[in-house]
């Protein structure tokens, strides 16, 4: 488990924008700003309904219902071979879509 969030926060910083260490600040101002949740207990909350593997993750603005909001995009290998793309509400941890990427 511990391997699976800690490749999950490296593709985090590593996938928002080109510079990394604004990235790593907008994340963790928007943590300290209680905007969103901590990504190992959004990891835990999303593993206890879909089981599988974390092979990406994203933390995203997006404007939705004309406000902007956090978005965790998280990328799941199913036991059974399938990929998940699961868009995560990051404030609360609420499943707001889930495609089937096969």
């Amino acid at each position: 488990m511990r391997f699976v969030i800690l490749m999950g926060l490296l593709s985090l910083f590593g996938q928002v924008n080109a510079d990394p260490q604004a990235d790593h600040e907008r994340a963790r101002e928007a943590r300290l700003r209680d905007e969103i949740r901590p990504i190992a207990e959004i990891l835990h909350h999303i593993g206890e309904q879909i089981p599988g593997q974390v092979i990406g993750l994203e933390l995203e603005r997006e404007k939705r219902t004309g406000q902007p909001v956090w978005i965790y995009e998280i990328k799941i290998l199913t036991p059974d071979g399938r990929r998940l793309e699961i868009e995560v509400d990051a404030r609360d941890g609420h499943i707001l879509e889930l495609e089937d990427d096969d």
